[in-house]
Order: structure tokens, then C-alpha cells, then sequence
């Protein structure tokens, strides 16, 4: 029996529609650390993050978490068996800096990596020692006791100095951009942020 075209259209589209796996796969849609600004103690830092997202339990995919440090990645399998979002991770850093920390979907194993993608920032700051009984540290000048940016403001990486406590403090620029008005478009330059008029400009 042959069957008619429309037949075959509905037929093909009620197959489409019963495969939630093509239409709901598991997506990453974000990494939070349980802090943004960590202290190196006795060299290490360590750090929890959880990963968010969206999925069912229709299929297992794969995420794979980049902590920016030269470490080897983390990896998961999402699924029914081994568990859906969110998942948590730990890591810990072993030096100074500002690191992005990346969610991916890549394959794990037999596993197809999962959809989506998220990154953080996480900022890892030295801790300076003074020794026992001394206030100031030879030379006379007093030291903080780890380098700190007030908020809205961010360490630049490398600007630390082991040696006097040193460091420079960049703006942050937001993750969101600023919704400008009509005629105008959002900008990040040279340390600022704003609104300018559409087209050319400095």
C-alpha cells in the first residue's frame, strides 16, 4: 500500500515530536564558584563549583570543566545513571591569578558532549607571611596581609609582587552589556564602559 504524501509529512513529523532527546538535550547553561576571590594557603586554593543546566533523562551526554591553569580537565557523564545538573566539581588552584573556568560539552567515553556552555572568573590572590613578634616587615613598610580589589574592581593578572605586596586593582567590566538606547551602541575601551552613538567613533 503506498502511502500519500501528506501521510508520509504527518508520519514523519509525530516521530520527530515522540524523540524528546533531539528536541530536550542536556544543556549547560552555567558555572558558579563558591567564591570569585580565593587566598593562596600553605600554596593551595582550593575552590567548589557547580554546574548548572537544563536537560531530561531521556540520554547521557558528557561536560568536560577547563580550570584555565594548565590542570588536566574534569569530566562527567549527565544522565539518569550517573546523575542530571546540577554537578559539582572541586578544584585546587596551585599559584597566583586570574583563571576562566569553562563548561563544555565534549565526549566522554561512549558519550556525546552535552549542548551548551558556560565560563567564570575566578581570581586567586598569594597570601603574604610576616614572621612572628614583627609588625612591619624589614624595611619598614607595612604589608597587607593578602592583595584584595574593592568591589567592582578586579586584580590584573601578573600585577601581584611577592615581594612588597604590590598590586593594581582594573575595573571589572559586567558580564551583561548595557542596554543602550535607540541610536546608540555599548562599548568597552581603555578601562570604560558607556553608551555612544551609532557608527563611527574614537
Amino acid at each position: 500500500m503506498t502511502r500519500s504524501p501528506m501521510v508520509a509529512f504527518a508520519f514523519a513529523a509525530f516521530t520527530l515530536a515522540c524523540a524528546p532527546s533531539a528536541w530536550a538535550a542536556n544543556t549547560i547553561t552555567a558555572i558558579t564558584p563558591e567564591a570569585n576571590r580565593v587566598v593562596l594557603v600553605d600554596g593551595k586554593a582550593t575552590v567548589r563549583f557547580t554546574v548548572s543546566g537544563q536537560g531530561n533523562e531521556q540520554g547521557d551526554c558528557g561536560i568536560w570543566v577547563n580550570y584555565g591553569d594548565q590542570d588536566s580537565p574534569d569530566t562527567r557523564v549527565i544522565g539518569r545513571r550517573e546523575g542530571m545538573f546540577p554537578r559539582e566539581f572541586v578544584h585546587t588552584f596551585g599559584r597566583a591569578g586570574q583563571f576562566t573556568v569553562t563548561a563544555k560539552g565534549d565526549r566522554v567515553k561512549q558519550v556525546f558532549g552535552c549542548e551548551g556552555g558556560a565560563s567564570a572568573t575566578v581570581t586567586v590572590i598569594e597570601q603574604t607571611r610576616f614572621e612572628p613578634g614583627r609588625a612591619e616587615p624589614p624595611g619598614g613598610r607595612r604589608r597587607t596581609a593578602a592583595a584584595g580589589c574593592p568591589s567592582g574592581w578586579e586584580l590584573r593578572e601578573g600585577s601581584f609582587v611577592r615581594e612588597s605586596g604590590a598590586f593594581v586593582c582594573v575595573p571589572s567590566y559586567p558580564q551583561e552589556p548595557i542596554e543602550c538606547g535607540p541610536g546608540l551602541r555599548y562599548f568597552e575601551r581603555d578601562n570604560l564602559i558607556g553608551c555612544r552613538p551609532g557608527g563611527r567613533g574614537r
